[in-house]
């Protein structure tokens, strides 16, 4: 009975598939299973009675004799697992391959322990599934640390750098082979920050991360890095895996936000200053075009009062009225009278409502010509000095006006400049882009420069102000700067002005450049006898004092004239077969001077016709009419009619 019992234990042994080894309490091999056979090589025979460092020489067992010890001593279990404890004593598999497995020893019976049965299991194919599924992760891993933006870094818990991917290779300035095997620390450049913080991390303390740090480069330049760094063990090994985020960017954007708050305050100021620059540009732009719209009418209502006495004193001087005295007297009275229609020229040239004649005009040769009249005016004590660009394209201006410009600012120049000095013309062609208060475009740069007192800041703010003046009273009628400034501007340009107490002034009209080669003269006024009139002409003006004038102006030179208060009764007239010629104001209630002219062209066609403006609005006169510009004289209006086209017979 007893055999048997001990067969069917051997059996039951036998067949599980796990290796049994019973040890006596001096630690030799009571027995073991077929599995063990199996996988030892060793028979049972063989191995009863010996210690398992008989049957294994070379095997390291002193963990499990230690582990067995206590199973005898204290019935401890111990489990030895194959990660921790590889190679115990050598088994292999059924196929021949070596075994890898895990140990577990316990105590049999009660105490006092005389055996302990060690228990291994095959965990061959159970530890190469973990292989193959660890070196997929790893190389997921190794994938993601590659391709990682930023930093990474492996190190041991001595500070060997053990792994760095490719951006801590570039962002550090050293080759990954380089990194491996040095002191992170070294690396990092020994900041004690990060070098503690690490440390307390492998010590089993916690670290707030991350950490700012400022690391030298490989080169010597200087790089910031935000660095976090976490603990992993493998096997008995801490490790410690490091991130470094470049900062760098963000640094500079940090401190130029620092820098545009603390200038915060001092562009709120220039912003505000600006602001109220362009308020008073704004507030200035229109309080002048306020001022030149009342100017222009203001100057328009005087050139109808100057008309009548301009030409009736024109008139009294020709028949040669009273004594020598009484003729004198009537020159003074013409010299007040053309003084006063100059500064009407002048208001309407502020005004931008003065009628040009503008064409293409050759400045070179405006100045060469006004150069002696500009050296007559301002004395022997100022030289000038004339630069003028070669082959300059002409400009679009109107002659006259441009040379009665041209002797404001040389005069103005004088003023500046009394104990003498230098005057400088010069011109330039200039080509003008977009973000200025000109067009683009190509324009001709005239400057006209002093070398005189120069103005400050205040003055040269209201230089072009109407009437504005620092000459003192009867010296000057402050409308010169105001006449050029309206000049450039009718003209499509604009007026610089540059100054500096003590220094000089320079003052630039640009003018656009003409599109036409062709290049106008100057027109001069006519000037000498009359030319006598021949035939009707039918006079048309709402003003009595201005119609009867202008008639006693056509009378004396001999034609017959037929007066009308408005267009509708010059209507009634048109089919008067003796009237040859139309001389016609252009504002008048009702139908202007332009309509009347053009109903009298549908009805009389080949009529010649003249149209007289007060120059308030020129705009709205036909430019294929010809015009004539009150106040005017008895020879001027003669040369107006000379330009008609002769009357049919």
């Amino acid at each position: 009975m007893r055999q048997l019992e001990t067969d069917l234990a051997k059996a039951t042994l036998d067949g599980l598939d796990i290796g049994l080894i019973v040890l006596t309490d001096d630690h030799r091999v009571l027995s073991w299973n077929s599995w063990m056979t199996s996988a030892s090589g060793v028979e049972l025979d063989a191995a009863e009675g010996r210690t398992l460092a008989e049957i294994f020489p070379n095997a390291r067992l002193h963990r499990l004799r230690s582990a067995v010890q206590q199973a005898l001593d204290s019935g401890a279990s111990s489990l030895l697992t194959h990660s921790l404890h590889r190679d115990l004593f050598p088994l292999k598999t059924r196929t021949a391959r070596p075994m890898v497995y895990n140990v577990a020893v316990r105590p049999i019976g009660d105490k006092p322990y005389q055996r302990c049965i060690v228990q291994i299991s095959d965990v061959t194919l159970a530890s190469e599934r973990e292989r193959v599924l660890r070196e997929r992760q790893n190389a997921r891993y190794d994938a993601v640390v590659a391709s990682a933006p930023d930093a990474i870094i492996t190190f041991d818990a001595e500070g060997s750098v053990q792994l760095a991917n490719p951006a801590a290779a570039r962002q550090f300035g050293f080759d990954a082979a380089e990194m491996t095997g040095r002191s992170i620390d070294t690396l990092l450049g020994e900041d004690e920050a990060w070098t503690a913080g690490w440390r307390t991390m492998v010590a089993g303390g916690s670290v707030h991360w991350p950490l700012e740090l400022a690391v030298r480069r490989k080169d010597g330049s200087t790089t910031f890095v935000d660095a976090s760094a976490s603990l992993w063990v493998s096997g008995s090994r801490a490790f410690l895996t490091a991130i470094f985020r470049d900062v760098n960017e963000r640094r500079d954007a940090e401190a130029k936000l620092r820098r545009l708050n603390e200038t915060l305050e001092e562009r709120v100021s220039e912003r505000t200053a600006d602001l109220e620059r362009l308020h008073e540009q704004l507030r200035q732009s229109q309080k002048m075009e306020a001022v030149g719209q009342l100017t222009g009418g203001i100057a328009h209502d005087f050139n109808n009062l100057l008309t009548p006495i301009l030409g009736g004193l024109d008139i009294l001087q020709r028949r040669g009225v009273g004594d020598e005295r009484g003729q004198r007297l009537i020159d003074g009275a013409l010299q007040s009278a053309e003084r006063a229609r100059v500064l009407v020229q002048r208001l309407l040239a502020f005004a931008r409502r003065q009628p040009l004649q503008a064409s293409a005009v050759d400045i070179r040769n405006i100045v060469a010509e006004m150069s002696d009249l500009i050296g007559g005016t301002l004395g022997p004590s100022i030289r000038i000095v004339l630069d003028i660009a070669k082959d300059m394209p002409p400009a679009m201006a109107d002659p006259n006006q441009l040379e009665m410009a041209l002797l404001n600012l040389a005069v103005n120049a004088r003023d500046a400049m009394a104990d003498g000095g230098i005057l400088t013309i010069s011109a330039r062609a200039a080509e003008v882009g977009a973000g200025r208060k000109l067009a683009p475009g190509r324009y001709i740069r005239l400057a006209v420069s002093d070398t005189g007192s120069g103005m400050d800041a205040q003055v040269l703010a209201r230089a072009v102000e109407p009437f504005f003046s620092t000459k003192g009273i009867g010296k000057g009628t402050g409308l010169g700067l105001s006449m050029i400034h309206g000049l450039a501007a009718q003209l499509g340009g604009t007026l610089e002005l540059a100054s500096t107490v003590g220094v000089g002034t320079t003052v630039e009209m640009w003018i656009p450049e003409a599109k036409s080669d062709a290049v106008a003269a100057p027109i001069r006024e006519a000037e000498g006898e009359l030319a006598a009139g021949v035939g009707t002409v039918l006079l048309v003006d709402d003003e009595e004092v201005i119609r009867t004038t202008t008639a006693q102006m056509l009378a004396d030179m001999g034609y017959a004239v037929i007066e009308a208060s408005s267009a509708n009764e010059a209507l009634s007239h048109l089919g008067d077969s003796r009237i040859e010629l139309l001389i016609t104001d252009h504002l008048m209630p009702g139908m202007s001077g332009t309509e009347l002219a053009r109903e009298a062209q549908s009805q009389r066609p080949g009529l010649p016709i003249l149209i007289i403006s007060g120059f308030a609005e020129v705009e709205d006169i036909a430019p294929d009419l010809p015009r004539l510009m009150k106040p005017f004289r008895a020879v001027e209006l003669a040369a107006g009619l000379a330009s008609l086209a002769p009357p049919e017979r």
